[in-house]
């Protein structure tokens, strides 16, 4: 960092005279770092090309580290990728392949120490692109964001969740984890090779936006660094999606504030619930317009290629847009970060995105306001006459009900012809009635499923 910082005066000519090229060299020389500088490197990067970060491990000196925590030979064969926190290696264990991501190590204490400087180039660079940010209030937050990202036993667990989650889905695959040869440092998982979507020129479909909204609106998980090096293609209409660092939980009431703000519905306690705080700012009384600024476009039938987000909100509000992030919760930035990063992927390829249909696809529960609508899904199981389990979950489960069921209720439902997915399919296209599912006897037990 000490050379970056050195060449401050230089960048400031460069700024004035050369913008664009010193947003590039900034871009650059951070990911060539580590750490929080190669984050901001990330960001600043976004939409354009650039080297990948450098790695600081060897193979020889993975295979040292992975045998002094596992007490376990391996033979390295290539590096995959470095990346701000840690590097992926391809690796053999007794004759099975896998990939390994490894924390660079002291990645921890040079985050701590590092944080400072960045929040000084991070203040610099916002001045030159006018906007300010308190730097206490986001010390703390990147604190705790970085405390997450570099512990690898948390990633693992959600790369597990999201595992669990589209472990069925015809399109989306999630690399299994390794429980085994997993800790705090080092994440072990099952080998799929991708084209990534940073070296693919050419898409086929938008499953991406349907694993994005699909975790988020169905089962409150973020996926908040959807950057075009964590997922690819293994087919033309298969896609794998990786790194879990950067994963938050989002609450019930975020989520429903979320969908009201898309809804148009209820707009003020929308924001409320969302996380951003209106009360006291310039935007109070302007909620209306606010929200039609921030999230009609993500409704309207196509995104086009050459649409600019920053510039609209620019032009609506001028200045006072950039003060909406003093009063936001991070984790609506972050989400916000994650789906312009996917959006930009595609305007790179000049590929109109259809994300009024997608998004409306995952709101069809909510604006059924018929008193009809079931909102839950009733599990009920008895042995004899004895009630031993009854279960009332959202509505946003439906899509995981084969998850739902015990191994040997699944062998019996198969046995029995069920199809679990027409099931599915036909309690959406009845616009959610309440309505029975299916009941069966296994053993002594009987199992019955409805909604209402």
């Amino acid at each position: 960092m000490l050379s970056t910082f050195l060449k401050i005066p230089y960048l400031r000519l460069k700024y004035r005279f050369m913008p664009n090229q010193a947003q590039e060299f900034w871009a650059q020389e951070l990911l060539n770092s580590q750490g929080l500088s190669a984050k901001l490197g990330q960001i600043l990067a976004q939409g354009k090309e650039t080297r990948l970060p450098k790695g600081s491990l060897s193979p020889e000196t993975a295979k040292k580290m992975f045998f002094q925590s596992f007490s376990k030979d391996i033979s390295v064969s290539s590096e995959v990728m470095a990346a701000s926190m840690g590097q992926v290696f391809f690796i053999s264990i007794d004759q099975q392949e896998y990939a390994l991501k490894i924390l660079h190590p002291g990645i921890k204490e040079k985050l701590k120490k590092e944080i400072d400087n960045i929040l000084v180039l991070g203040g610099y660079f916002g001045k030159a692109k006018g906007f300010s940010f308190d730097k206490e209030v986001f010390k703390r937050f990147l604190i705790e964001v970085f405390e997450e990202e570099t512990d690898l036993s948390r990633e693992a667990h959600f790369q597990e969740k999201f595992f669990f989650l589209f472990k069925d889905h015809k399109e989306i695959k999630i690399p299994k984890v390794i429980k085994e040869y997993s800790n705090s440092f080092f994440l072990c998982q099952e080998k799929i090779l991708s084209t990534l979507a940073r070296d693919s020129k050419h898409f086929s479909g938008f499953g991406i936006f349907h694993f994005f909204f699909d975790a988020l609106l169905n089962h409150g998980t973020l996926h908040g660094d959807l950057n075009d090096r964590n997922w690819g293609y293994t087919a033309p209409e298969k896609i794998v999606v990786y790194d879990y660092g950067c994963v938050q939980i989002i609450s019930e009431r975020r989520i429903l504030g979320f969908k009201k703000l898309l809804m148009n519905e209820d707009i003020i306690n929308g924001f409320k619930e969302f996380g951003v705080r209106l009360e006291a700012t310039w935007f109070k009384g302007q909620e209306q317009k606010l929200r039609d600024a921030l999230f009609s476009p993500l409704l309207d039938q196509e995104i086009a290629p050459h649409w600019s987000y920053s510039q609209d909100l620019q032009g609506q509000f001028g200045e006072k847009i950039k003060q909406l992030r003093e009063f936001t919760d991070p984790w609506v930035l972050l989400m916000m970060r994650s789906l312009f990063s996917l959006i930009r992927i595609y305007q790179d390829r000049k590929i109109p995105i259809p994300l009024g249909s997608i998004l409306n696809s995952y709101l069809i529960v909510h604006n059924q306001d018929s008193k009809e609508t079931a909102k839950n899904i009733k599990i009920e199981v008895l042995e004899g006459s004895s009630q031993i389990v009854f279960l009332s979950l959202p509505m946003t489960a439906l899509d995981n009900l084969e998850n739902l069921m015990p191994d040997n209720v699944l062998t019996k439902i198969h046995g029995e012809g069920i199809n679990i997915q027409t099931i599915i399919e036909r309690v959406k296209s009845s616009s959610f009635l309440p309505q029975e599912l299916f009941s069966l006897q296994v053993d002594k037990r009987s199992y019955r499923v409805w909604i209402e």
